[in-house]
């Protein structure tokens, strides 16, 4: 089977822990340590996890707090 490459304009379905890591720019520890806690969800195949794309943009979705409103004098 040959494995394709996402083109530069394409958002891949899937990401690594490394490229979630660079995305949500925090550390591949803090990614590891997220999923152990359920925060975030993944698929394991051995011990390689994926994120799918749709899993990170609801985990994104649903730790969104609300802008503090300021009263400006």
């Amino acid at each position: 089977m040959q494995r394709t490459q996402p083109r530069d304009d394409e958002q891949p379905e899937f990401y690594t822990v490394g490229q979630l890591a660079e995305l949500l720019q925090l550390t591949p520890m803090t990614i590891y340590r997220m999923v152990r806690r359920g925060e975030l969800a993944c698929h394991a195949i051995g011990r390689i996890k994926r994120f799918r794309r749709g899993d990170v943009e609801t985990f994104l979705e649903n730790s969104r707090q609300p802008a503090s409103q300021t009263r400006l004098n």
